[in-house]
């Protein structure tokens, strides 16, 4: 995983699902988490920004790579 990856959640489908966050980062404080731009789905219309959250490694998968 490295800056610029699109990603998705593995929690409920270890191939990825949901909606798509960009990697921003490696977190400076907690080791093996990556600061991720979220976005959601609207009526899977239209997708907006939610918001910089810390993320485990473990709990993503890259699906486009940068």
């Amino acid at each position: 995983m490295r800056v610029g990856d699109l990603v998705q959640s593995n929690i409920f489908d270890k191939e990825g699902s949901g909606s798509y966050g960009l990697v921003l980062g490696r977190h400076e404080d907690l080791p093996g988490y990556w600061n991720v731009q979220w976005c959601s789905e609207d009526w899977e219309i239209a997708h907006g920004i939610v918001g910089i959250y810390e993320i485990s490694e473990k709990d993503l998968v890259v699906v486009s790579e940068a």
